[in-house]
């Protein structure tokens, strides 16, 4: 009881806190999807999810669980390096996440067949679909300020280990890029969608968390 009792006083004292958990699941369920549609588009996916799904047809497993996996390994340094990274929306990046993309893939699949056979201009929209909507969970998720995966913090502790002779946007520029590469080595697709979401996605993500992500969250 001491636990719950605790959470409970801390929603008291928070009562925005409530709004920001609800946000960061919310959030991964919309990221699970936007990802999922990348992936029936056939244009390629963001980097990590490039790099997942390159394992993925590499090794027979899910993309979810090679998620998992390779969350569970980056989480190592980074415990080391700085822990202040670590919150509860990084527990929801590593484990809710990936087993909602497995789920909502299976699902996206099962009643909907024909999303295994799109024609060019059902791929198209599928890529737009998925650009938009992984943008507006990405938003989310960030606006939330309850932390971030492993594969986030990366970017982050590089800037901040190198006193910024290295910022974050040239640390994940490097990431992406490795990440992409990989995907590519190990069989995932790397096209359009790949290269739309490495390169492309900064002013969506800024356009939905000032207007509405912001006011959803934190407005009284």
């Amino acid at each position: 009881m001491g636990l719950i009792d605790n959470v409970k006083k801390m929603f008291r004292k928070d009562p925005i806190l409530k709004r920001r958990v609800i946000a960061i699941l919310v959030a991964h369920v919309i990221l699970a999807l936007g990802v999922n549609f990348l992936r029936v588009s056939l244009f390629g996916n963001d980097p990590f999810s490039c790099m997942m799904l390159g394992f993925s047809n590499a090794s027979g497993m899910s993309y979810g669980t090679m998620a998992i996996m390779f969350n569970l390994i980056a989480i190592i340094p980074i415990f080391i390096l700085d822990r202040s990274f670590i919150q509860f929306g990084t527990l929801i990046n590593m484990f809710v996440f990936p087993i909602l993309a497995d789920i909502e893939f299976a699902c996206m699949i099962y009643f909907f067949p024909g999303l295994a056979y799109l024609s060019l201009a059902g791929r198209i929209i599928a890529l737009i679909v998925g650009v938009v909507v992984t943008c507006f969970g990405a938003s989310m998720y960030m606006t939330t300020n309850l932390g971030m995966g492993p594969y986030d913090a990366i970017g982050w502790i590089v800037e901040k280990k190198t006193a910024k002779k290295i910022p974050f946007k040239y640390a994940r520029i490097a990431l992406d890029s490795i990440s992409t590469v990989t995907g590519f080595i190990f069989g995932s697709i790397v096209s359009l969608g790949t290269f739309t979401m490495a390169l492309g996605t900064g002013p969506l993500v800024v356009f939905f968390t000032d207007n509405i992500n912001k006011k959803l969250i934190y407005q009284k």
